[in-house]
């Protein structure tokens, strides 16, 4: 069910792009964990000039053709629609970004259609994508957003228009690499429990 190569050549640019606005990132890509709901919007505004975008199609994973993907899950999460999250692996990649590859499971006897709740809540998201994904390192007191391009496009997967009875998507998302000391985070995507998940590489 996993088609992990469909996009490398769009992976690839994307990266490029990201090398270019990473410069950015440094001063809007998290902010304190305090609860603070209004620091934590300043931060998502800011972390948005970050990034690269890709809006690919429903089902396509990015992964370079050099890197296998594990097959058994890190973490498994479910949301009361029946949706099962599965995290195979979070990867700390060159360029200062660490990368989430996974699949979404539609284990439920109906369609789910509510993807626009995966995209967050800020304003100009693509309410298409897991947009509003994000990770949160506990010992640098820090949350880190999915990464966007200058346009807003977020460097994850996109372009989801429902994810239907029994169907399983793969899916990627990039973020800020938090520092080299920091080895364990808790990730979370909209409507799913949290997760706490080892970064590798």
């Amino acid at each position: 069910m996993r088609m992990w190569g469909t996009s490398r050549a769009r992976r690839r640019a994307a990266t490029v792009a990201l090398a270019a606005a990473l410069a950015l990132t440094a001063a809007g890509c998290s902010s304190g964990d305090d609860g603070d709901s209004d620091s934590d919007a300043k931060s998502s505004g800011a972390s948005e000039a970050a990034g690269g975008g890709d809006a690919d199609a429903k089902g396509e994973g990015q992964q370079d053709a050099d890197d296998e993907i594990p097959s058994e899950p890190i973490a498994e999460v479910k949301n009361k629609e029946g949706i099962v999250l599965r995290v195979l692996e979070l990867k700390r990649d060159g360029g200062g970004f660490v990368t989430l590859n996974g699949e979404l499971e539609n284990t439920g006897t109906e369609d789910f259609l509510h993807i626009q709740d995966w995209s967050g809540r800020e304003q100009g998201a693509d309410k298409s994508s897991l947009m509003g994904a994000t990770f949160v390192d506990s010992e640098g007191k820090k949350r880190y957003y999915a990464l966007r391009d200058t346009e807003m496009r977020c460097l994850c997967t996109s372009g989801i228009a429902s994810l239907d009875a029994g169907e399983n998507l793969t899916i990627y998302i990039q973020f800020p690499a938090p520092p080299e000391e920091t080895t364990a985070v808790e990730f979370q995507l909209p409507t799913f429990p949290p997760a706490n998940l080892e970064i590798s590489g």
